[in-house]
């Protein structure tokens, strides 16, 4: 029985791949949206936790559901397409889906300031400012309380991660918006011509920004995700 397990990106929540999410369960896929250690709490939280365990958490999941049996997909949004990658390249894996996922991003002096442009243009989108309480009130705290020490375990993280992407060669498919305000859309080319998969796919969408999973394009991303795991499902 094959699983999907999606990864959500820093300083985020399963909230950005909940769209997709909710379309492989409706398709019959058992579907896990773990969140990153530190991401569920509070700056003390988010300040403790490192790099290397927001890999440990979504590690010991997969290994769980693959000592259970299963065939395990994984969807790696943002910066979880990377932890997904170091998997991909440590364990059998039937299938990966890249997301946004960042080789190349705007410099450290803009980083901050553009992550909280990203979830407040999410927050616009989504008519959230319409009252203080609730989730337009979550957003607003999570882009207060990001610690400086957490984005530099988000850059390191990527600069560790990056060298690993040639230890890929399972199924792959990178999705990338050409609005995205955070990730240069050339990482997807990045990631497209290091792995080592025979099989690779790339797309880009023209009118996407970051948060692909929840803009006007959210149909499409769905339906290619899905068709892309179904085709390596009966491969297998």
């Amino acid at each position: 029985m094959s699983v999907c397990l999606l990864i959500h990106g820093f300083t985020g929540s399963p909230h950005e791949v909940a769209p997709l999410a909710r379309y492989l369960r409706e398709q019959g896929y058992e579907v896990h949206t773990p969140v990153l250690a530190g991401h569920g709490g509070t700056r003390s939280e988010m300040k403790r936790a490192t790099g290397q365990d927001w890999i440990a958490g979504v590690e010991a999941l997969m290994v769980e559901l693959q000592r259970a049996g299963k065939d395990v997909h994984l969807v790696g949004f943002s910066m979880g397409g990377l932890i997904a990658a170091y998997l991909a390249g440590k364990y059998a894996i039937r299938s990966l889906t890249f997301l946004s996922t960042p080789i190349y991003y705007v410099n450290k002096r803009q980083m901050v300031r553009t992550i909280s442009e990203t979830i407040r243009n999410r927050i616009r989108r989504e008519n959230l400012f319409r009252s203080r309480s609730g989730e337009s009130h979550r957003y607003a705290v999570k882009i207060r309380i990001t610690p400086l020490k957490a984005v530099l375990h988000f850059q390191h993280l990527i600069r560790e991660l990056k060298p690993l992407l040639p230890n890929v060669n399972i199924p792959v498919l990178i999705l990338q918006g050409e609005k995205d305000d955070l990730v240069q859309p050339r990482s997807a080319w990045h990631i497209y011509n290091s792995v080592a998969s025979r099989e690779k796919n790339i797309q880009f969408f023209p009118e996407s920004d970051h948060m692909i999973c929840l803009g006007c394009d959210q149909a499409d991303i769905n339906r290619i995700v899905g068709g892309f795991i179904h085709t390596n499902d009966n491969q297998g």
